[in-house]
Formats: structure tokens, C-alpha cells, sequence
């Protein structure tokens, strides 16, 4: 790819709200440089892809209502704790599931789940690299669903709360209903209740994801502080090559060092380089996240 039309690329992308998909197969890889190696993209045109996945509000992927759009817009990234203990990219072994939370234009948060700093990205399902496994996403919270004290991997009832049991097995099947849901349980985050969004409910997934992302877009002030949350299926130890990780991420100078020590480990035991992304997290309703590729604050430059 040119340098000019890279930075053509990068200036239309952050102008404004896309309505499109990104067709990512139409960006050459960087050259000399296999998907296996270098990941799918140079730092910058993963900041680009980033900035048009956040900014892109569609309702669904590729025109199919049964394909619901976390699979082709959103960032879909998990908070960590810097440890030297484990590789960032392992499930604990004690949990049932793995959680993440979706960010978008229309689904803002201002911190991450226990004030973490940093944490790792994955693609798109629909723009991951070949070699790369599809992970399940089975249910979404608009606000943290304190999902560890949940049965069904994280997704059922949370203990002595029926109330808490899946949105759609209530009737809660809208935006609305989620909302009326919420005031009536305000502030007990193991009383609300998540959408099924699981591939096998096609189309009813899709919809119950859209419901819920309106729902988030119509919390009260007061929640804008606490991050939504996917459940995702737990998957093996030690496969890091074959994750669909896009990037690792950081909020701040702290998160920088913990981002740093992730980068490095991660091209050790994979022998695979992934950028280091800024994420600047929106304080109000009225602001964006920002995606920036700091060349002076990655660890190591391939």
C-alpha cells in the first residue's frame, strides 16, 4: 500500500459515521510480511480499521438479518491484569467462560470492568485472518452482568434471582422492555437480565443484540461509568497462534507498561507481532473513543 493513500485512508475513516462494511480484503498486507508474522495489518491500518469498526452503526452484517453486528463492526476487547504469573491470552482456568465488552459508537462506557488498564482486542468474526478459530459469543449485558456468579456459562440466573434469568425467557425482547427491566433493579447488576445472542438463534440473536445495544444507549447517566459485557465460550490453553487477536491495547501510562510486557510475550510464544493500540475512552455521551498508533510506546517495532 502507498504511504499517500494509507494516509487518505486513515483521514476519511476517522471523518465521520460509516453505514458501511469495511471490506478489509481489499488492503494489501504490508510487504514482505506474512498474515502468520505481522498479524493481518501495520499498526496504523489497525488503527484505521479500528477507527471504522467503532464509528460503523449497522444493524446487521452483509444484509443477512440473521448476522448480528458484532461480527462486522464494534471493537470486541477484554480488560487483563498485568501479570507475569500467565499469558494474557489463556481463559482462567477456574472460569466458566470468558468475558468481554463491545465497543461502538452507540454503545459508549468510560472505564474498564475493575479499573484495568489494558487488555488485547479481537477481529471482527467476519474480518479475522485465515488460520484463525471463531470464537462464540453467547449473550450480551448492556451493563455488567456479574456473569462469574452465573450458571450456563456465564449467561443463566444469578443465584436467588429469578429476575436475572435470559432477557428473551422473561419477555424482555426490547429496548424498552429492557430499560423498564433496569429501573426496576437499579444498581443490582446481578438482578438484570442478558440477551441470548447465540449463532443458533439466527435471526432472533441478531434482533435480541440490536435490542440490547438500543437499550445501552438509553441507560441513565449514572451507568454510562460501568462497561456492557459479552460472554464468550471458553476455549483451550496455550493456542495464541490460532486466536483471532487483533491488537493489545492500553488507557494510560499505566496500562502502557502492563500493554508493553503483553506485546513482547505474545511475539515470544507465538513468534506473531501485533500493535500496541491507545485507546482514549469517552468521559461523557457526547465524546468518542479514539484509536491511536503510537510509534514510541510499542514495545517492540516487529
Amino acid at each position: 500500500m502507498k504511504r499517500q493513500f494509507c494516509i487518505v485512508l486513515f483521514l476519511l475513516l476517522t471523518a465521520g459515521c460509516a453505514t458501511h462494511e469495511l471490506d478489509r480484503s481489499t488492503i494489501d498486507e504490508p510487504s514482505g510480511q506474512a498474515v502468520g508474522v505481522q498479524g493481518a495489518g501495520t499498526g496504523p491500518e489497525i488503527a484505521a480499521y479500528l477507527t471504522e469498526a467503532y464509528n460503523n452503526v449497522l444493524t446487521m452484517c452483509r444484509n443477512n438479518p440473521s448476522a448480528p453486528s458484532f461480527l462486522c463492526t464494534g471493537v470486541t476487547l477484554r480488560a487483563t491484569q498485568h501479570s507475569t504469573q500467565f499469558h494474557f491470552w489463556n481463559p482462567n482456568p477456574a472460569s466458566t467462560g470468558v468475558s468481554f465488552s463491545w465497543l461502538r459508537k452507540d454503545a459508549k462506557f468510560s472505564k474498564l470492568v475493575f479499573g484495568y488498564n489494558n487488555g488485547f482486542i479481537l477481529y471482527p468474526d467476519f474480518f479475522k485472518p485465515t488460520g484463525k478459530i471463531a470464537l462464540a459469543v453467547l449473550c450480551f449485558f448492556p451493563v455488567d452482568g456479574a456473569t462469574d456468579h452465573r450458571p450456563d456459562e456465564g449467561c443463566g440466573q444469578y443465584p436467588n434471582r429469578p429476575n436475572s434469568r435470559p432477557c428473551q425467557s422473561q419477555g424482555i425482547t426490547t429496548a424498552a422492555h429492557y430499560i423498564a427491566h433496569f429501573n426496576a433493579n437499579a444498581g443490582m447488576y446481578g438482578a438484570l437480565c442478558g440477551f441470548d445472542v447465540r449463532d443458533e438463534l439466527d435471526e432472533r440473536g441478531a434482533v435480541a443484540f440490536t435490542e440490547g445495544v438500543k437499550a445501552q444507549g438509553q441507560l441513565p447517566v449514572s451507568a454510562f461509568g460501568t462497561q456492557n459485557e459479552f460472554r464468550v465460550r471458553k476455549w483451550a490453553q496455550n493456542i495464541g497462534q490460532t486466536l483471532p487477536i487483533e491488537a493489545v491495547f492500553y488507557i494510560n501510562d499505566t496500562g502502557k507498561v502492563g500493554a508493553q510486557y503483553d506485546q513482547r510475550d505474545f511475539k515470544t510464544q507465538t513468534g506473531i507481532w501485533i500493535p500496541m493500540i491507545k485507546i482514549t475512552l469517552p468521559q461523557t455521551a457526547a465524546n468518542d473513543a479514539r484509536f491511536e498508533f503510537i510509534p514510541a510506546d510499542q514495545a517492540i517495532s516487529s
